[in-house]
């Protein structure tokens, strides 16, 4: 009986945990190429890297590409390929992360409310033109945010990304 009821805590807790990776918008931070625990993003970039470099570019393509900047693009994927770059969240969009200028972050602060579909003004002019945002208030209100948040979870274990609408995971 107490492991039942602690089981029962810890997984509130998760709960809770995962909530917090719901976006203002209404997406899931684990589908998104930017967040910590989606390593396919970043496997990819060394994938090209270590193509990049086994072909020997370095030592002939700056001489013979003049229009490409070789060593930028290797800055370029160094960068997009290290978990530390600030281009990785690890807080999602509730934390800090994310877009700085994020509209919709802006209006949900203001309006003191955890996610965009909860407004009264819902869909405001800014989301009607989203047809993903609309699409995915429609599941989240259908299922409920339980059953809508245990479904993104399975979709981001699958490597699901919500910018693109593709699996990555094979």
């Amino acid at each position: 009986m107490i492991h039942k009821a602690r089981a029962k805590r810890k997984n509130r807790k998760s709960l809770k945990e995962l909530e917090k990776l719901i976006t203002y918008c209404g997406f899931y931070c684990g589908c998104c190429a930017r967040h910590r625990s989606f390593t396919e993003f970043r496997d990819a970039v060394h994938i090209i890297m270590e193509l990049v470099l086994a072909h020997g570019f370095q030592h002939w393509m700056p001489e013979v590409v003049k229009e490409f900047d070789y060593p930028e693009f290797i800055k370029g994927l160094d960068f997009l390929s290290r978990e530390d770059s600030w281009l990785i969240c690890k807080r999602g969009c509730k934390g800090g992360d994310g877009r700085p200028d994020c509209e919709i972050r802006k209006c949900c602060t203001e309006h003191r409310i955890e996610i965009c579909f909860d407004c009264k003004e819902f869909p405001c002019e800014r989301i009607r033109k989203d047809k993903r945002i609309l699409k995915n208030a429609r599941e989240y209100k259908k299922l409920g945010k339980k059953e809508w948040l245990r479904k993104q979870v399975e979709m981001a274990k699958l490597g699901f990304e919500f910018h693109t609408g593709k699996f990555y995971k094979k």
